[in-house]
């Protein structure tokens, strides 16, 4: 298998995640602004720290991340691979804007390279990724609702298809074997990305929202 016939299942994948996010309704529905870039002064200030805040917070589950590769394989490395996208999605909570995961991916993963990742700048491309994924699945969902369910979807969607990322830096290995475990580990990868990025960025959305801290934007 090569890697554009890998991307082209990855963005099926997402795509397919995107449509059963947007017609499968479970739990309560919270209203967003639709397509709406006008983000406001508040808006930019509160990615710019999470970013900030997520990037530390990465850089050290980065280091389990490659630790768990190191002892248990691919396997093991994709049950903490959906553990770097949180952030993602607390800000689509808060600012409920199309774009937030994107630009908080990108930031994040910037603070990352910043602090020493191993991969340097090219680690941004992992924003890139994932943060696009986030993003497809609520677009296909117009931006206009959300609930645990899609935010989950959409944290699961970042998980896999920053493994994209990860295939291209690294050089894909077209082994039957290597694809092999690649395949297995996407079920992980995908559950891991649902409740470590979605269900966890949620959770953490709803908490700060409670404090009265930081309000979350409504439409």
């Amino acid at each position: 298998m090569t890697l554009p016939v890998m991307l082209v299942i990855n963005v099926l994948i997402v795509v397919i995640l995107g449509v059963i996010a947007r017609f499968v309704k479970l739990g309560k529905e919270e209203t967003a602004a639709g397509w709406n870039f006008g983000f406001t002064n508040r808006d930019l200030i509160l990615m710019a720290v999470i970013a900030a805040i997520s990037g530390v917070v990465n850089t050290g589950t980065g280091i389990l991340w490659n630790a768990a590769n190191a002892a248990g394989g691919p396997l093991a490395g994709a049950a903490l691979q959906g553990a770097f996208m949180w952030a993602y999605i607390l800000a689509f909570f808060l600012i409920r804007k199309p774009g937030a995961m994107l630009i908080v991916g990108v930031l994040d993963t910037a603070v990352e390279a910043l602090l020493g990742n191993p991969s340097g700048i090219a680690t941004i491309g992992w924003g890139v990724t994932q943060g696009i994924a986030a993003e497809a699945v609520l677009a296909i969902c117009n931006y206009r609702s959300f609930n645990w369910f899609s935010l989950g979807l959409a944290g699961a969607a970042a998980s896999q298809f920053g493994t994209v990322w990860t295939a291209y830096l690294f050089g894909w290995d077209t082994t039957p074997e290597v694809v092999s475990q690649y395949w297995i580990a996407t079920p992980i990868n995908l559950i891991s990305g649902f409740i470590l990025s979605g269900l966890l960025g949620l959770a953490l959305g709803k908490m700060i929202a409670r404090t009265g801290l930081v309000r979350a934007t409504r439409s």
